[in-house]
């Protein structure tokens, strides 16, 4: 086989797979949901610890 056509070959199915991850990769991220903030709060908040 020619050389030339083995490296246009190679990189044609790079583009392929370099745009199949993009759209999959695209998909994904809108069906996650979105994460909201928890705040938490600590019990001895106010009080200093007595171990430093």
């Amino acid at each position: 086989m020619d050389t030339h056509l083995m490296i246009g070959v190679a990189v044609m199915f790079g583009l392929i797979g370099i745009a199949a991850s993009r759209d999959l990769l695209r998909r994904l991220r809108e069906q996650q949901p979105q994460l909201a903030p928890v705040k938490v709060e600590r019990p001895d908040a106010g009080q200093p610890r007595s171990g430093r």
